[in-house]
């Protein structure tokens, strides 16, 4: 089996064709050494056979073309086209030239030209059946597509099989009834009485019994069509209401529910459906309800965040400022224990009012509440900003080098200066407080396609791979403290990340320990 279907629709239409030619001139050699002790009726059927038997091989071996169906039907009519010149040239004409056309010439019912108009008459039928076979090849992938016209072919195929099998039947005992005696056979051996018996009783027999049960077919096959299209519409039709009511629940409409109909497998599975729709839309239901209380409850939060930070700006300021200007008017100087001290406050009482500006700003991003002045600015002054400000700040604290590097002719790029500068600014504080003395924190420009990248990379410790993902996320603080000790909030790189975003950019991270980070900064150079 498996050979017959890597032969089935494998050649090239010219093997094919060159195929059925040579089969075709082999079975007429056979008729025609066959012809002096032929009868008639051998002779007469033996020329159909003939056409039938090339036809139905060059339908089996040749290809089925690609391409658009133009293509395609241009390609079956050259093949037939072909086909009729093969069998009129490649048969008939050397049968005329070697005599072998004498099997026409003497059959009762064929004259000298009506043989020659049979063989050319083999291209229309090949193109007939390779119809045919398109035709099912389609109404098989509706089949598969419809279950209506699958269970209608089951019908129609039960009544065409016993049509079948009685006509089967009534060729098998028509035939037995007629078989040649061995001994009733001319001399010549087995082959030859085979030939006569097919041609002379099996092949007039079985077209005879295949007319009649097309006929029957014909007769049968269309009430029996309706009748089958009809009781499966029943099923099918209660089936689709069962797949539009699933798509539109998928759509979103949870509403949706079947009417039951019947006790069958179909009534069980709309049953079945209802209820798995009555659970969905409760279970839904009471999740809506938790989102919102959810959200209720971290947009109090939100407002309770943004509040207290708010309110806590004024009095840490006045810290501030009251402790500076004090230590402005001091007359003297202090004692060291005492200066330690204080400015062990200030620096505390600065750090404070920086995660309290964070934790304000980061609220309002999430309210929606944070106002951008958007536009199309050049980073180079904001870059060199950053840099004067925290370079001597970075060396005089940790005893790191803050350098930059800044393409050439970088395009603008759509962001708010003061916001950005802000971001900048976070980045490098947390690079420069997460490398060692001697180390180097690089702030970069470069233009990366229709985007402008910021980068800030050092030379520290570097991220472990599980802190990686989270390091965006605010609160998140890492397994390790950074190399000063002191536990941080984790708010920069969370505002960082809301402000970026909010400007239309994005923010990426890499990293590899013990030899530093990166962080860049995406962001548009057109608006938005």
């Amino acid at each position: 089996m498996s050979l017959l279907r890597r032969l089935t629709a494998s050649a090239r239409p010219a093997q094919a064709l060159l195929e059925a030619t040579a089969l075709a001139l082999a079975f007429l050699y056979l008729l025609f050494r066959r012809m002096e002790s032929a009868s008639p009726l051998m002779l007469g059927n033996g020329l159909p056979f003939l056409c039938a038997l090339a036809g139905l091989w060059a339908v089996w071996r040749v290809r089925w073309p690609e391409g658009s169906l133009r293509q395609r039907l241009l390609a079956e009519l050259g093949t037939a086209s072909a086909l009729s010149g093969c069998m009129g040239l490649g048969v008939a004409l050397p049968g005329s030239l070697l005599g072998w056309d004498a099997v026409w010439v003497r059959a009762a019912a064929f004259g000298p030209q009506l043989g020659p108009l049979l063989l050319v008459a083999t291209g229309p039928g090949y193109l007939l059946a390779r119809a045919g076979l398109r035709l099912w090849a389609a109404w098989g992938r509706l089949r598969r597509r419809r279950m209506l016209f699958a269970i209608t072919q089951a019908h129609l195929s039960v009544v065409a099989g016993a049509i079948l099998l009685l006509m089967g039947a009534w060729l098998v005992t028509s035939l037995g009834a007629g078989v040649y005696a061995p001994e009733a056979a001319e001399p010549g051996g087995l082959g030859p009485w085979l030939l006569a018996y097919l041609l002379e009783t099996v092949f007039p027999m079985s077209f005879f019994v295949g007319a009649i049960a097309l006929l029957v077919l014909a007769f049968l096959l269309p009430p029996s069509a309706i009748f089958s299209y009809f009781v499966a519409r029943r099923t099918t039709r209660r089936l689709e209401a069962l797949a539009r009511a699933a798509a539109d629940l998928q759509a979103g409409r949870y509403d949706i529910r079947v009417p039951v109909s019947g006790e069958d497998e179909v009534a069980l599975l709309q049953g079945a459906f209802n209820r798995m729709a009555n659970q969905l839309e409760g279970t839904l239901r009471d999740l809506e309800a938790e989102r919102d209380r959810v959200s209720d409850a971290l947009r109090a939060r939100r407002e309770l965040v943004a509040a207290v930070s708010h309110e806590l700006r004024t009095p840490v300021a006045t810290m501030r400022a009251t402790l500076e200007s004090a230590l402005e008017r001091r007359t003297g100087a202090l004692p060291a224990p005492l200066s330690e001290d204080l400015a062990v406050v200030g620096a505390e009482i600065e750090r404070l009012q920086r995660l309290i500006d964070d934790l304000f700003t980061l609220s309002r991003a999430e309210a929606h509440g944070l106002e951008l002045l958007c536009a199309l600015i050049p980073v180079a002054p904001v870059i060199q900003r950053v840099v004067d400000a925290q370079a001597r700040l970075a060396w005089s604290a940790a005893r790191v080098t803050l350098v930059q590097e800044v393409t050439p002719d970088l395009p603008p790029a759509w962001a708010d200066e003061a916001r950005l500068e802000q971001c900048l600014v976070n980045l490098v504080r947390n690079a420069v407080r997460h490398t060692p003395p001697g180390g180097i924190v690089a702030l970069e420009a470069r233009q990366a396609g229709t985007e402008l990248a910021l980068a800030v990379r050092d030379t520290g410790e570097g991220i472990a791979p599980g802190d990686l993902p989270h390091i965006w996320e605010r609160f998140y603080r890492g397994a390790q403290p950074g190399p000063d000790g002191q536990p941080h909030a984790g708010l920069g790189l969370a505002l960082v990340k809301e402000l970026v975003e909010a400007m239309g950019g994005r923010a990426t991270a890499e990293s590899v320990p013990g030899e530093g980070s990166c962080f860049t900064l995406y962001l548009p150079t057109v608006a938005p």
